[in-house]
């Protein structure tokens, strides 16, 4: 049946199934927060909804700690500027990514100084993502873009297993 908004045009629109909750094959989000304090919880409240509407809810309390440490990094190291967050779903682990602004620094000394304190800061999320049974890292974003790509990568057994033990 043809549907459009414009009463000039006439087009043809494929409906595609929607996922049953069991299916998270469709978890594919991503979205801008500002680099503040308050972005965490911002972060949280759409991995939040994001973990619910496609039937993994049993997934949320380590994954809402892990959203909250990247975005709450990510705003200490570009305060004020723009952070980049993706959630996704692939091959049974949930994928929490954070992308900020802040270049790696020319000067080898400075930017390993600069890694050291962002692996600090991250303590917290390395051991969630550990107990989970996943992996995580800092990485260079793609060529044609600056910044710093900070990802956490949450098995669905491991994770699910932790959140059983810690509620």
């Amino acid at each position: 049946m043809p549907v459009s908004l414009c009463p000039l045009t006439v087009q043809s629109v494929t409906h595609h199934p929607s996922p049953t909750a069991q299916d998270p094959a469709g978890l594919s989000y991503s979205f801008t927060v500002p680099g503040e304090p308050r972005s965490a919880g911002i972060a949280r409240s759409n991995v939040h909804t994001a973990l619910h509407a496609h039937g993994l809810g049993e997934l949320e309390e380590p994954a809402l700690h892990v959203a909250s440490e990247l975005v709450a990094c990510g705003a200490l190291f570009a305060p004020g500027q723009d952070l980049y967050y993706s959630v996704r779903w692939r091959d049974g682990t949930l994928r929490i990514v954070n992308w900020d602004p802040h270049h790696s620094h020319s000067v080898p000394v400075l930017a390993a100084t600069c890694r050291a304190r962002r692996k600090r800061q991250l303590l917290l999320l390395a051991a969630i993502v550990r107990e989970c049974g996943g992996a995580w890292g800092i990485t260079k974003p793609a060529p044609a873009t600056e910044g710093t790509r900070v990802w956490a990568d949450l098995p669905h057994a491991g994770t699910a297993a932790y959140a059983a033990r810690r509620c």
